[in-house]
């Protein structure tokens, strides 16, 4: 009896650092071209991209030069590779536009409404880092 309460202790404890940990995750990234996400068109630059507490269906971006920010809804997708090699992909189709389509993380996987691309940009020379809570 004490060995599961005491079991049942520790998955509740680890399930609510997961979550909070999950809700305070941003991901700063340097994007050496203008993109769009979710149709919204930003300019080149380095960007803050965090979840918003509650809402796991939107991503708030900031350009940490411009302070711009932008709300992007996206779709969540379960199969999060353990260690993604490509945190950012972007999608081009072909002319001057440049969209991302998914973004990656430790814990999650986002994928945003893009219009039908050509060719794919993996990684094209991204400067990532991941900052917790």
């Amino acid at each position: 009896m004490k060995t599961n309460l005491l079991k049942s202790a520790v998955l509740v404890a680890s399930l609510l650092g997961a979550l909070g940990s999950a809700s305070a995750e941003t991901l700063h990234a340097r994007i050496p071209f203008g993109f769009s996400a979710g149709g919204k068109a930003m300019p080149a630059g380095a960007y803050s991209i965090s979840t918003i507490p509650g809402a796991p269906s939107v991503l708030l971006f900031e350009n940490e030069t411009t302070k711009m920010q932008a709300i992007v809804f996206v779709r969540t997708d379960p199969r999060t590779p353990a260690n993604p090699a490509t945190p950012l992909v972007f999608t081009s189709s072909g002319g001057e536009r440049t969209e991302l389509a998914n973004i990656v993380t430790d814990g999650s996987s986002y994928e945003l409404s893009v219009h039908p691309a050509s060719k794919s940009l993996k990684g094209a020379a991204l400067a990532i880092t991941s900052a917790g809570k």
